[in-house]
């Protein structure tokens, strides 16, 4: 698959997020980075991290619209039936949190968990009234990605104790 491509054909779509299309560049660098994917899925993982904020800034809107968008963006790179419905239904779900999740859709959880410890969108989610970091962290599906997850806490807040990000 043609990622540049798939890249190309997003972009108008990611740059309307609330975190731009920067979100979505950082959780696929998290990925790739962090959680080696199997040959056969990768056309199937990184297609899915691309297109997993496509619908809009709302869960319900990338519910919604996600899929729809994202099957026509498929289309336009020759991609086929049952890949196109296997990327919508990992976009069509990407925040829920099922017991056994696919390969493709654990990395992708993962590293959208991930990227919310990262300088760049700490700031955001640590300012919301309550919000819960052991919660988030626990979610992670991966004992790599809670170490992580870890890690890239403490940062943060050593970072904030010196008055820097």
């Amino acid at each position: 698959m043609d990622l540049d491509k798939l890249w190309r054909l997003a972009t108008p779509y990611l740059e309307k997020n609330d975190f731009g299309i920067a979100h979505t560049q950082r959780v696929f660098s998290i990925a790739k980075q962090n959680f080696p994917v199997k040959p056969d899925l990768e056309d199937l993982t990184y297609a899915s991290i691309i297109l997993h904020d496509i619908g809009g800034s709302t869960i319900k809107d990338q519910y919604e619209k996600g899929p729809k968008i994202a099957a026509e963006l498929l289309k336009q790179l020759g991609c086929q039936g049952d890949f196109i419905k296997q990327v919508c239904d990992i976009v069509g779900t990407h925040h829920d949190h099922p017991e056994n999740p696919s390969e493709p859709f654990r990395v992708l959880y993962d590293s959208d968990k991930l990227v919310m410890f990262t300088p760049k969108e700490y700031p955001y989610y640590n300012a919301r009234e309550g919000f819960d970091w052991d919660k988030t962290m626990a979610l992670i599906y991966s004992k790599k990605g809670r170490e992580i997850a870890k890690d890239w806490l403490a940062q943060r807040r050593k970072e904030q104790t010196q008055g820097g990000k």
